[in-house]
């Protein structure tokens, strides 16, 4: 079977692309802590993704790719099985995709017979000392 690739048109207008060009040559030349982005409005907070929480997502998602590679499946199974583009599926087990929706990964873990359980745990003393910073939360993965 042959696999088809779908474009997707660019929507930013070429405004809005010069904006960001702009936008990514500042933060280069200037490179801000994220407490200097926030205060001057550049980021948004509710948007920031540390580290921490990036890896725990990819840990999470590569239990998932393990549990599909352990079933058997392909990345088109599961692609097919969720209605998400492949290159979609890829990204995700390949650490490409920094921030996924919560919609995204449940449909991937149903695609291969998983759900996310959800759950938390205090931050370490160390980041929850009050001084506002964006602390490490854990996800824990059950099979």
């Amino acid at each position: 079977m042959k696999s088809h690739r779908i474009f997707r048109p660019n929507r930013k207008t070429a405004q809005e692309r010069a904006r960001e060009q702009a936008l990514r040559e500042k933060l280069q030349k200037e490179k801000p802590s994220l407490e200097n982005l926030i205060a001057d409005g550049t980021c948004d907070p509710d948007a920031v993704v540390t580290m921490g929480m990036y890896f725990d997502v990819q840990g999470a998602l590569q239990a998932l790719k393990g549990e599909r590679e352990r079933s058997g499946l392909t990345i088109a199974d599961v692609a097919e099985r969720s209605g998400l583009d492949r290159a979609v599926v890829s990204r995700l087990e390949n650490g490409k995709q920094d921030n996924p929706t919560v919609a995204t990964l449940m449909r991937y873990a149903a695609a291969i017979g998983k759900r996310f359980v959800w759950s938390y745990e205090n931050l370490t003393p160390k980041v929850a000392n009050g001084n506002g910073k964006v602390g490490r939360r854990r996800a824990k993965s059950r099979t």
